[in-house]
């Protein structure tokens, strides 16, 4: 009986072995076509600009220089998700060419004791477009002067041939809703409206 009983437990061993060995191929396989890549932003190329409108005119701040960090998935070489996403600007690299403008602005902000403008991402959808384009929905927090808001961001993003990741967009918000006033000059007679849009560009590479 022994050894008849051999060859059935050697062929089942070796069925058993096969089939632990196919499934590890296809969660290798998986894996690969669905891989997550860390990316961070290229300074050279990333940018926050902040801009509104006065009863005068208009004003623009920039910080050239924006710190950012992101995870993407790409399935068979092709972008198709974004898992992490957050950037960091100083509020004092927010400058635009009137020092007045500047040192109200920071006041307003309460730089001294809010010194960031931070945003992290909470979920995000990428909808593939054409010619490696892509329009990618972030929902997260943004925190401006303490005071922290859910918000949704769109981008247009563009997969380049260095594999790098460009993406750009704008988004309207309102100082009130963080709890800023908007500043004033030359005792109220210039007044800086509630609404201010916010502009980002953003370049990638892992």
């Amino acid at each position: 009986m022994k050894s008849l009983l051999n060859p059935i437990k050697t062929t089942l061993n070796i069925k058993k072995e096969i089939a632990v060995a196919f499934f590890f191929i296809l969660a290798f396989t998986a894996f690969n076509l669905s891989a997550q890549t860390s990316y961070q932003s290229i300074p050279a190329n990333s940018s926050i600009k902040v801009s509104g409108s006065s009863n005068l005119h208009d004003w623009t701040m920039k910080d050239e220089v924006l710190t950012a960090a992101s995870a993407f998935i790409f399935k068979d070489g092709k972008l198709s998700d974004m898992t992490a996403l957050s950037f960091s600007t100083k509020v004092v690299n927010l400058k635009s060419d009137e020092d007045l403008l500047n040192s109200r602005a920071y006041k307003a902000l309460n730089t001294e004791k809010y010194s960031t403008i931070n945003f992290k991402l909470t979920s995000a959808t990428v909808t593939p477009l054409a010619n490696g384009h892509f329009t990618i929905k972030a929902i997260g927090k943004l925190q401006i002067s303490g005071a922290t808001k859910d918000v949704v961001l769109y981008a247009d993003a563009i997969q380049n041939s260095d594999k790098t990741i460009s993406c750009n967009g704008s988004e309207k918000l309102k100082m009130s809703e963080y709890g800023v006033k908007p500043p004033t000059f030359m005792l109220g007679a210039l007044k800086v409206t509630d609404e201010v849009t916010i502009n980002y560009n953003l370049k990638f590479k892992n």
